[in-house]
């Protein structure tokens, strides 16, 4: 517990630091390589981060919020382009750069605004009602688990993905929820219904985990596509993921990677490409539940061959599962601490 109470104050100190220094030199520098030259000192911090951590969950958070998130924000930054904007005051500029939230201010650019066809951010509520619910049912999946010996392996890789999901939009929302109380900002949900959907395009493009998908598009599918079309685009993004995946299986593991991340992603870029052209020509019609059922049974089953496999080699999903076990018992032994005075947790 020290050592990750000494990470966490490390990070702390080194990601703020690191925000307002490329804030700081992006206000001097045009974009363009000057720019990418005066950021670049700041990689390094971001990509020996995660190391700082023993636990795999913080390691993991943060091998997607600085490693991952952070640095392809600076990189755009870099080129002008991108969430981040040297015109943004300080605050919402470090909490942009260092945490997976979009902001929309007014002091944005004119560039950056949203167009009047966008929805309007939503609520706090929208925030807290995910947040509970996430907790919640993931609270049900570690009472459930036990008792799952009888099912069908790719059964248990279904709740598995539920899991993931679960934990996710439980971080993200918690995340957005703290800026939004700090900042007098609009931000966006980074999750829609990804459990819920019928067609591979809808799924990576439109449900899940929006923020990187942004990201995605700035940096890998909207340049390729603007050269070789749009299918190299899709590639081009699903490439770029899985290299991503691969980094982060390697910050998990301490294992070299093996190329399955890139597969898996590779895989589904065909299978989104192939499904647009058969819904194009009038060859994949199904009805929705039809859809849903095919589009889940594939999901399901190269996430578990080529996603959860190689993790599940290394162990690591032992020991995420201990943790989560962990730190679910240690919120709930601090509620009932917190609200045995009222007398409304005596079953808990």
């Amino acid at each position: 517990m020290a050592s990750e109470l000494r990470a966490m104050a490390w990070t702390v100190l080194l990601v703020p630091a690191c925000a307002w220094y490329a804030r700081s030199a992006c206000r001097r520098l045009r974009p363009g390589l000057p720019r990418l030259a005066a950021l670049a000192p700041t990689f390094p911090v971001f990509v020996y981060l995660p190391c700082l951590f023993n636990s795999l969950h913080f390691r993991l958070f943060s091998t997607f919020f600085h490693t991952w998130l952070a640095i392809n924000k600076l990189v755009l930054l870099a080129l002008g382009i991108g969430p981040l904007h040297p015109s943004l005051p300080l605050v919402p500029f470090v909490l942009c750069a260092s945490l997976p939230i979009k902001l929309r201010l007014s002091q944005q650019p004119p560039a950056a605004k949203r167009s009047p066809s966008s929805p309007p951010p939503p609520p706090l509520a929208d925030f807290l009602r995910p947040c509970a619910r996430s907790f919640f049912f993931l609270s049900c999946l570690f009472v459930a688990y036990p008792h799952t010996g009888w099912l069908p392996v790719y059964a248990v890789h279904f709740l598995y993905c539920v899991q993931v999901f679960l934990t996710l939009d439980l971080v993200l929302s918690s995340v957005a929820l703290a800026s939004a109380t700090v900042l007098d900002a609009g931000l966006e949900r980074q999750f829609s219904t990804p459990l819920a959907v019928a067609s591979l395009n809808d799924f990576w493009g439109r449900q899940w985990n929006l923020m990187a998908v942004d990201l995605l598009r700035a940096s890998a599918y909207e340049p390729v596509r603007a050269r070789w079309g749009r299918d190299a685009g899709v590639l081009a993004a699903f490439l770029m993921s899985g290299l991503l995946h691969e980094l982060l299986y390697l910050y998990l593991t301490l294992r070299r990677p093996r190329g399955e991340m890139v597969l898996f992603f590779m895989l589904h870029g065909v299978s989104q490409i192939a499904e647009r052209w058969a819904r194009a020509a009038g060859l994949w019609r199904p009805s929705k539940v039809a859809a849903y059922l095919l589009v889940s049974a594939f999901m399901v089953v190269t996430i578990s061959e080529l996603f959860f496999g190689p993790f599940m080699r290394a162990g690591a999903d032992v020991r995420l599962m201990e943790e989560a076990a962990a730190m679910l018992q240690l919120i709930m032994g601090v509620s009932r601490r917190l609200l045995r005075p009222f007398g409304v947790v005596s079953s808990l």
